[in-house]
């Protein structure tokens, strides 16, 4: 290859190479021009769109606004330190029917328990018929009205009574299908509401799987104690662990409830109780405490202070001791109040080193009887629900009274479907009336004036 040929290679090589740099250098240009173009689109897009509001915030739900209870030094204290008394009533007949009390046909068939007439509704109308009317008397007997009037009156609790039916539903038929799934959402729903009136909750397990003391109150009458065998059945023993267990697991997080008491009134047929109730209880507290829940634990005594042992027999933490107390109405005032006296004194005197708590008590028609009751409790420091808010007939164990009318007690064998809904809806408090004394004062009225002068910590007061 000669000089003049080498030099033509060259020559069309830098040509080839200059024709691809240059065609590069085109399209990258043409590359800017339309990035530019595009770029400068968006931009008087921007410029020209209505300008985006804002996202609303939205307020956290209110249960995660309540300041969580535990037990310290024997006092219950929220998360700030403050020391807080529960002072409130219980939501009676609410998931558990007393037809004395929540207007049923009484002493007819089925039994006069929440079981009986479950079974029956079931049997006449099916399971989703069932579930309805059950929704909808709860939707009755209890409204915002009534969480409202609880925390107006200064109230800063509600103890919540329930059974097993009312979340382990398929166990009222076959305790075979029983422990398989769990439906809290009523619960949860009366926990979160109560919440929005800076109210706590204390979930009561009021009736546990086969009752466990025989009574109307949880859910299913025995005849004797000797029927109540609950004790001695790991079955049903096992199954309401369990229940405790997996309620624990949902509302371990949520601060609004302020406790759990374990098990109501647990002696067999109003019977006292001893060491193998206290094993269950021990079992109870295992399971919940075995979640991680830091929840306060209630034990409940049937009925003094001998009836409990030492929480550090069992190793047993924050927790709180609750007694019931009815006195009767026929003894005299003097006599009444001994009684009373006489009870607290019982309890403080075993030293538990817990806080003490009047789960249960009424007073009747006696506004001095109130007075006196709700200054000693307040006096002496007991954290206290009465029993209860609502009951049927003009009585004083509710602050509100729905209507004694024969022809709107529920006949669950015989009214149809549309008539039982109808009768549920007089359940109403709009319905109702204010229990009022003879000397024209109301229970309502007693309850604002002790919770007032009580000084109740609801924000708490840091010592």
């Amino acid at each position: 290859m000669n000089a003049s040929e080498e030099s033509c290679i060259y020559i069309e090589g830098t040509v080839d190479y200059n024709k691809r740099m240059g065609m590069k250098r085109f399209l990258k240009a043409i590359a800017v021009v339309l990035c530019a173009a595009v770029c400068g689109s968006i931009l008087l897009f921007s410029a020209c769109a209505p300008e985006k509001p804002p996202e609303e915030e939205t307020e956290p739900p209110a249960y995660t606004l309540m300041p969580a209870l535990a037990v310290e030094s024997g006092e219950v204290r929220n998360d700030a330190g403050e020391r807080v008394t529960l002072r409130g009533v219980n939501a009676g007949g609410l998931f558990v029917t007393e037809h004395w009390m929540t207007g049923f046909q009484y002493g007819k068939t089925p039994s006069n328990d929440y079981r009986s007439l479950t079974l029956t509704f079931l049997e006449r109308f099916g399971e989703e018929k069932t579930k309805q009317l059950w929704e909808t008397y709860r939707e009755n007997w209890w409204t915002a009205a009534d969480f409202q009037r609880c925390a107006d009156m200064g109230m800063n609790v509600i103890r919540l009574p329930f059974t097993y039916m009312n979340i382990d539903f398929p166990a009222i038929e076959d305790l075979d299908a029983a422990g398989q799934e769990y439906d809290f959402s009523a619960i949860e729903a009366f926990v979160n509401e109560a919440a929005e009136y800076g109210l706590y909750t204390i979930l009561d397990l009021h009736g546990a799987y086969g009752s466990q003391n025989g009574q109307d109150h949880s859910g299913q009458i025995f005849e004797t104690a000797d029927e109540v065998t609950f004790y001695s059945n790991e079955q049903l023993m096992s199954l309401t662990v369990k229940l405790w267990e997996q309620l624990a697991l949902h509302f371990k997080d949520n601060p609004a409830v302020a406790g759990y008491d374990i098990l109501n009134e647990p002696g067999e047929k109003a019977g006292q109780t001893s060491e193998r109730h206290w094993a269950f209880f021990d079992r109870v507290y295992e399971a919940i405490r075995g979640t991680g829940d830091q929840h306060i634990i209630i034990f409940e005594s049937c009925w003094d202070g001998r009836n409990l042992p030492q929480p550090d027999e069992y190793g047993w933490e924050n927790c709180m001791y609750s007694f019931h107390h009815y006195a009767g109405d026929s003894i005299g005032y003097d006599s009444y109040c001994r009684s009373w006296d006489n009870k607290l004194r019982d309890a403080e005197s075993q030293n538990f080193g817990v806080p003490l708590y009047m789960g249960e008590f009424t007073n009747y028609e006696s506004p001095e009887r109130w007075d006196y009751v709700l200054d000693l409790l307040n006096t002496s420091g007991w954290h206290w629900t009465s029993w209860t808010y609502k009951v049927w007939g003009n009585m004083a164990w509710g602050v509100v009274n729905v209507p004694n009318v024969a022809e709107n007690k529920v006949d669950a064998s015989s009214d149809s479907y549309e008539e039982i809904l109808e009768k549920f809806s007089h359940l109403q408090t709009e319905n109702c009336t204010e229990h009022t004394f003879e000397d024209s004062s109301t229970l309502e009225d007693i309850f604002k004036q002790h919770l007032r002068s009580a000084d109740l910590p609801q924000a708490g007061a840091a010592d």
